[in-house]
């Protein structure tokens, strides 16, 4: 419940330190394990690797 909890702070109001308040924690770092940006940061990811492919496909 509290991974959910901590999950939905960051999800709606995107403040850290609002998180780290509400769970208690001293350290960011801590507290980033909430933030769950693994899904957003594949789609950048998958962004530019396709740009990239394609920049270098231009090239040749």
């Amino acid at each position: 419940m509290r991974q959910t909890y901590g999950t939905n702070i960051m999800d709606q109001s995107g403040d850290i330190h609002l998180l780290m308040t509400q769970l208690g924690h001293t350290s960011t770092t801590t507290a980033a394990l909430y933030t769950n940006p693994g899904q957003e940061k594949s789609k950048k990811a998958a962004k530019q690797m396709g740009e990239r492919r394609t920049n270098y496909l231009e090239k040749d």
